[in-house]
Order: structure tokens, then sequence, then C-alpha cells
């Protein structure tokens, strides 16, 4: 057993650093999560730095003002991870934050797992086949995303890059931004937490249940328009064979009811494999339609696909759910499959060995 870490886990996307606390405690590391809880998601956090309020200016302020009472309190960490680079206010003095972390803390990684200038920079490159910005800029009703206009952003992003001890990314997506950069380590997969998920029996019986958890404002990067599409026309053309659920922007434990009462998890249309939803999802044995591209498969040597490919094309998707009608035996067996390949591939405490073990390189 290696020496006990006091490890600082810096903002949180969709349970990921929630995720990981849980398999590093089982190693019997120290965890502090600090977080604002993700917007509606409201994920737990020992340290609050959630501050929404109706009024925009005042949201900033209160926002700033957290921070810099809060940031005392982050010193004297073994590990800090960051998240994103977005975790301090770009209306603020985010890089100095930053420059406080790295004096008052031993080591600090940045964890590449969301959406950051670096990312944006690789699309504008050409260096993704599929992704989700172009419905991105369609949900904004932009040209251009805010870390491509941000001065402060991109500072605070440049900035955490060149001067982090380590560059780790949760998957393929987030790797090719950073590979070029010298301190960028290994992709270590999303970490999730298999013991906390039950495993339902998933029978696909005469009425099929499709489901897609749609977030406000995230039409285009996810694929709803394209996924609402298909499932309408197949719902009108197979009524008694189908049936398909939809939300709005649901609190995660609500998604995750919902999930249960499913057979078919349509996740989303603009990734090359399975996001973190998605994983959960297939760890409860459903069947999911989702990223999975051969890039993915090759990465990780995967002999059969864990999970259904699906693309911003309301056509293909339309031929894949006709497949699943025509083919329920084989669909089935994806049950199975999607569910060992996240014990396999993303189990928190195997995850979180993952990172000690980078950590301390």
């Amino acid at each position: 057993m290696g020496k006990k870490l006091n490890i600082l886990l810096l903002g949180e996307y969709s349970n990921y650093h929630n995720n990981l606390a849980k398999g590093l405690k089982h190693l019997n590391h120290n965890v502090v999560l600090a977080n604002a809880g993700d917007h509606y998601k409201n994920f737990y956090r020992d340290i609050d730095l959630s501050y929404q309020s109706n009024n925009k200016f005042l949201t900033n302020i209160k926002r700033i003002w957290i921070e810099n009472t809060k940031i005392n309190s982050f010193k004297d960490f073994d590990i800090v991870q960051i998240i994103n680079p977005n975790v301090f206010s770009r209306f603020g003095n985010n890089i100095q934050l930053f420059k406080k972390l790295i004096s008052n803390n031993k080591k600090v990684f940045l964890s590449a797992v969301g959406d950051d200038y670096f990312w944006w920079k690789a699309y504008r490159e050409g260096k993704f086949n599929k992704s989700p910005h172009g419905g991105a800029l369609k949900d904004e009703k932009k040209t251009k995303s805010i870390w491509e206009t941000s001065n402060s952003f991109i500072d605070a992003n440049r900035f955490l890059a060149e001067n982090m001890h380590g560059i780790i990314p949760g998957s393929l997506s987030y790797e090719i931004p950073y590979k070029h950069f010298s301190n960028c380590r290994k992709v270590i997969l999303q970490p999730i937490n298999t013991e906390e998920y039950n495993s339902l029996e998933n029978t696909l019986k005469d009425k099929i249940i499709f489901y897609h958890g749609a977030q406000l404002g995230r039409y285009g990067f996810k694929g709803t328009n394209a996924i609402d599409k298909a499932m309408n026309t197949m719902v009108s053309k197979y009524p008694s064979d189908l049936t398909y659920l939809r939300t709005d922007s649901l609190p995660y434990n609500k998604y995750i009811q919902i999930i249960n009462k499913t057979n078919i998890l349509i996740d989303q249309t603009n990734f090359i494999e399975p996001t973190m939803n998605a994983l959960i999802s297939m760890l409860m044995g459903k069947v999911v339609m989702g990223g999975c591209e051969d890039i993915f498969l090759k990465s990780h040597k995967l002999k059969q696909p864990p999970l259904i490919n699906i693309t911003n094309d309301a056509n293909q998707i339309y031929s894949q759910v006709e497949w699943i009608l025509d083919n329920k035996e084989e669909v089935m067996k994806l049950s199975t499959i999607g569910r060992e390949y996240v014990k396999n591939h993303h189990d928190a405490i195997h995850i979180a060995q993952k990172f000690i073990q980078e950590w301390s390189s």
C-alpha cells in the first residue's frame, strides 16, 4: 500500500469527479470534492461553489467572491485535479487563482474531459471526423464558441496546459486536442462506481421502450433534432412495436429512474465513443445507441461493439432502429456485452489506481 494522499478534485462534469472520489476513498486516500454541482444536476460536493441567482451581474459577482474566499482553503494537498479551465470565472482573476493553487499544493493536474479552447482549436484544424462542435454553435446561434472569443478563458486554458504537472485526457475525443503537449499523459477512461447501479433484467417484449434524455439549449450538441425526427417517424410507422420517451433537463436522480424503466437509451449522435450517461446505462443492462466508431473499437481492442453506433442523420438512426426491431435476439446480447465492457474498462477503483500511478509518476 502506497502513501495515503490528500486529494482535491476541483469542478464537476456528469459525476466524473464524484465517481473518481469513490474509487480513491476505497483505496484509502483522503478526497475533498469542491464544485458547483454541475448546474441543475446538483451533484454532491464537500465544498460548495454554486453561485446561482436570477441576475447575471450578481451571479458573476457572487461567483468571483466565492472563488476568492474558498481558494484559501485549497492548500496543502498532495494532488489537485482541475476538471476544466472554467472552474473559475472568466470575469475574475482566474489565472491568479490557478497560480495560487500551484504555489499552495504539491502537484496540480488538468483533467481534459469537457469543451475548452484546445478542443475547439482542434475542431477548427479539422482533427475531428465526428464531433458536437457544429451542433453546439447552432444551439447558441453563434459562429464561434465562447472558448474562441473569450481572451480570459483562452489565456487560462493556455496557462493550465503549459503549467500543469500533467494533462490527463478522459477519452480519445479529449486526447486529440492535447496530445502534442509534452505533459499530456495517457488516456484514463471515465470512472464509474460499478457497484452503485442495479443491473436489471432487460427483456425486449412486444413493445420496446426507447428513451432520449435531452437538455434544453443543447439539442444540436446531443443531436436531439435528428433523434426526434427519426423516432417520431418510427412511432408513426410502428405504433405497436415501440414507445419513444423524451424528457428535457431532468435532475440526475429522476433521469436514472426513467432509464430504469426503458430498454434502449438513445444517448447522443456526435461522439466517437460512449459518454458518461451511455456508460451508466450500459452498466444498468440497457442497450445504448450512441458513439461507437471504428477508432474507439480499435483503440480499446474491442472485438464486439458494446453499443449501437448512430450519427447525426435521421435516416441512419431510423435504419438502426429498424435493425433493432428485426433483430431482438442480437440486440439483447448487447445488454451483456455493454455491461461487461463498463465493468472491465471503467470501474472506479481500477480507474482510481490508474490516476494514482499517473499522479505519482
